[in-house]
C-alpha cells in the first residue's frame, strides 16, 4: 500500500521538476500573457516607426506656406506638431514639445491636424563687459514668429509673436563665450497652444 501511494507522489515531483506541471488555467494565462506582451511590443515598434516617419518630414512641414486667413478665435484641429525653421532651409522637431504636450502631440503623419511653425531670431540688445579684459560681449534677446496652420484646410489661422527680452543685469561670462542669448520662449509658445480650444 505504501509503495503504491509513493508512485503518484514521485511522479508528481518528477513532473514539477521536469515540466513545471501547470494546470490548464495556468497554461492559458501564460499563453495570454505572452500574446499580450508580443502585441505590446509590436504596437510600440509600429508607434516608433510612425514617429520616425513623422520626424523625417520636418522639412516638408516647415515648407508649408498656405494662404493666411486669420480667425478671431484660434483653435487646435486634431493633434499638433511643432516645427522649428532654421538657417539654410533646415528645420527640426524638439523632443521637449512631444514630452510636454503629451497626447496633444501627433505621433504619426496621419494624425497631424495642426502645424505650428516657429521661426526665431536673435536681436542685438546691448552688451556685457568681461571684467578682467574689458572685452565687450554682445547680448541678444529672442523673438519667435509663430504660424498656426490648420493642416486640414490648409490655412494659416493665426500669427503670433513671442519675445523674451529678459536679460540679467549681470551674468557670468565663461571663457569662450562670444555672445549671451536670452532663453527662447518655447515654453510660452507651448502654453499658448495647449490653452487653445480644440476642434
Amino acid at each position: 500500500m505504501n509503495g503504491s501511494r509513493s508512485i503518484p507522489l514521485i511522479a508528481s515531483l518528477l513532473c514539477l521538476m521536469l515540466a513545471g506541471c501547470q494546470t490548464p488555467e495556468e497554461i492559458a494565462q501564460e499563453k495570454l500573457a505572452k500574446e499580450q506582451k508580443a502585441k505590446a511590443e509590436e504596437a510600440a515598434l509600429a508607434e516608433k516607426k510612425a514617429l520616425e516617419e513623422l520626424e523625417s518630414q520636418s522639412d516638408k512641414f516647415a515648407a508649408i506656406a498656405p494662404p493666411v486667413n486669420e480667425v478671431a478665435e484660434p483653435y487646435v484641429k486634431g493633434k499638433v506638431i511643432f516645427v522649428y525653421k532654421r538657417a539654410g532651409n533646415k528645420s527640426e522637431f524638439l523632443p521637449a514639445d512631444r514630452a510636454d504636450l503629451g497626447e496633444l502631440y501627433a505621433k504619426s503623419v496621419a494624425e497631424v491636424g495642426t502645424v505650428v511653425q516657429v521661426n526665431c531670431f536673435n536681436i542685438r540688445q546691448g552688451e556685457y563687459i568681461r571684467e578682467k579684459t574689458q572685452e565687450k560681449i554682445p547680448a541678444f534677446i529672442v523673438r519667435c514668429e509663430v504660424d498656426l496652420i490648420d493642416n486640414t484646410i490648409p490655412t494659416v489661422i493665426a500669427r503670433k509673436e513671442f519675445i523674451n527680452d529678459k536679460l540679467p543685469d549681470t551674468t557670468t561670462i565663461k571663457p569662450g563665450d562670444t555672445r549671451i542669448v536670452a532663453i527662447s520662449p518655447y515654453k510660452e509658445i507651448r502654453d499658448f497652444i495647449r490653452n487653445l480650444p480644440r476642434q
